[in-house]
């Protein structure tokens, strides 16, 4: 009597499991990750501070995401054949993220974080949902069409993931985009308590490199001009060192007829020289003027490569230089 009881209990369980495993197999799978793979402190911190709601931060610790070095996360996310900045990949299943350290960027991480498990959320989307989004995406990419940035990005996901195009619109535009349909930010609630505040990190970080490139833009231009200007006054100082040379030779061998002659003549090739060693005076100090701010603007391209690198240790971001003028 005992086992046909059991049995029953056993069976019954059985059905009750099975009814929610298919009903919601993926939140309870996910749920059984979380509890076998608690999240650590570092990765708690990465959900507090992006607002991660009950369910943004059930997908993000589902995925179990790691901080990586940059070895590491090369290895991880070996696969995406891609020029670009990689601060973190969804790869296999887990969600890997770069360990930026430089204060002054790292909010990235923090965005990277949103980032990742939007897509985690994105390919747990049922079909017909996902369309449904997808049209949503399609039309904030058409609205946001005018952001060289955004267009330049999706034509390079265009080159290297073409199927992967709406779930990183999906990722991109929850994270980057502030001005987005009522739509889509209802659909992004399920996620996050304030979308805005990761919109407002990622504003900030690269507000950063926005900043230094302004700077090497200014620089740019001045250097422009100054070369202009000591390229014209180069070429006047020498005209007139030759004229100079030539007339002083002549006036050691012509005969003059007075004193008076001979000492108005000297006296106009003195002003000359005079006039020469002046323009000589300005042309050494612009040149050492053009060459301070030469050592200022690459040493914008210094830090700019050195944030580069803290972002990504695979950066192909060239870094802008000038040559110095001797």
């Amino acid at each position: 009597m005992k086992n046909k009881k059991a049995t029953i209990i056993i069976l019954f369980l059985t059905i009750v499991l099975f009814y929610f495993f298919n009903k919601d197999n993926r939140t309870i799978y996910d749920r059984y990750i979380v509890w076998r793979n608690p999240p650590i402190p570092a990765i708690v911190d990465l959900a507090d501070k992006t607002g991660m709601n009950s369910l943004g931060r059930r997908v993000f610790f589902a995925s179990m995401p790691s901080i990586d070095d940059a070895e590491a996360l090369n290895a991880y996310c070996s696969d995406l054949e891609t020029t670009m900045i990689i601060l973190g990949c969804y790869t296999r299943g887990r969600i890997h993220v770069y360990n930026v350290k430089d204060e002054r960027i790292t909010d990235a991480k923090y965005v990277t974080s949103a980032h990742e498990m939007l897509h985690a959320a994105y390919v747990r989307l049922p079909k017909n949902e996902r369309d449904t989004i997808d049209i949503l995406l399609e039309e904030a990419y058409h609205h946001a069409s005018k952001n060289n940035e955004l267009h330049d990005l999706m034509a390079e996901y265009a080159q290297v993931e073409p199927e992967q195009r709406y779930n990183e619109l999906h990722s991109i535009l929850g994270t980057e985009y502030a001005d987005l349909s009522p739509e889509l930010e209802r659909y992004y609630a399920r996620y996050f308590t304030d979308r805005h505040s990761i919109v407002d990190m990622a504003a900030r970080y690269r507000k950063v490199f926005k900043n230094l490139e302004a700077e090497q833009t200014l620089l740019k231009a001045q250097l422009d001009r100054m070369s202009v200007e000591i390229k014209d006054d180069s070429s006047y100082l020498e005209t007139m060192i030759f004229w100079f040379n030539r007339d002083v030779e002549n006036f050691k061998v012509k005969k003059f007829h007075s004193r008076s002659e001979f000492d108005a003549e000297r006296e106009i090739l003195i002003e000359r020289e005079e006039e020469i060693n002046s323009l000589k005076v300005r042309v050494d100090a612009g040149i050492d003027g053009y060459n301070k701010l030469v050592e200022e603007f690459n040493g914008i391209g210094g830090k700019i490569e050195y944030l580069n690198n803290q972002l990504d240790s695979k950066s192909q971001t060239g870094v802008r230089t000038i040559n110095r003028v001797e």
